[in-house]
C-alpha cells in the first residue's frame, strides 16, 4: 500500500506531470511536413507537364506550317510505278527532321520517310533534304511493290523535341491524279 501512494503522490513514477508537445509546435510541424511534400511532388511532376506541353505546341506548330499541296506536282504515274508529292513549308519557327509520306491502295495504307528511306524516293542513294521556311520541294516515290491502285496520299511532320523526334498528327489526305 506504501508503493501505492508514492505511485498517486508521483514519488516513482512521474506519470501525472509529463507533458505532450504544445499546440504551436504541433501546427508547425504539420505545416513543415506539408510543404516538404508539395515541393517533392511539384518537382517530380512539372517536368512531365513540360515535356508534354512542348511536345505538344512544337507539333501543332508544325501540321500548321506544313503543306501537302494537291495542284502542282503532287501526281502518280499513269503506270503506278512513282508518284510525286509537292510540299511546302511556311515560315513558322520548329525543327522539321523528317517528313512520313503514307500511301493509301486498296484500303490498305503504305509509309514512307522522305530522309531515312532514300532506297524508295529518286533519285535513289542521294540525301534529302527538308523544306525550309517558306520553300516548297517536290519528293518522287518509288511505288511499284506497292499492290492495287494507288488512291490517295497523305503527309505527317517529324519534328525534333530535345533529343528525340516525334512524329505529329497526318494531314488531309489528297486523291492523287495522273500526272
Amino acid at each position: 500500500m506504501d508503493s501505492q501512494k508514492k505511485f498517486m503522490k508521483g514519488g516513482y513514477f512521474n506519470v501525472m506531470k509529463k507533458k505532450g508537445i504544445s499546440a504551436v509546435v504541433a501546427t508547425v510541424l504539420i505545416i513543415l511536413i506539408t510543404v516538404a511534400a508539395v515541393t517533392i511532388i511539384w518537382a517530380s511532376i512539372i517536368p512531365m507537364i513540360t515535356d508534354k506541353l512542348e511536345s505538344s505546341t512544337v507539333c501543332l506548330d508544325a501540321v500548321s506550317q506544313i503543306q501537302l499541296m494537291s495542284e502542282g506536282y503532287t501526281c502518280k504515274d499513269a503506270d503506278g510505278d512513282n508518284i510525286s508529292i509537292q510540299v511546302g513549308r511556311l515560315s513558322g519557327s520548329f525543327d522539321l527532321a523528317d517528313i512520313q509520306v503514307l500511301v493509301s491502295a486498296g484500303g490498305d495504307t503504305t509509309k514512307f520517310y522522305v530522309s531515312n528511306d532514300t532506297s524508295t524516293l529518286l533519285p535513289t542513294g542521294t540525301s534529302i533534304p527538308m523544306p525550309g521556311a517558306n520553300e516548297q520541294k517536290v519528293y518522287v516515290i518509288n511505288t511499284s511493290a506497292i499492290t492495287g491502285t494507288i488512291e490517295s496520299v497523305q503527309i505527317a511532320p517529324i519534328v525534333a523535341v530535345g533529343n528525340t523526334e516525334k512524329t505529329c498528327d497526318a494531314l488531309a489526305s489528297k486523291i492523287l491524279r495522273n500526272c
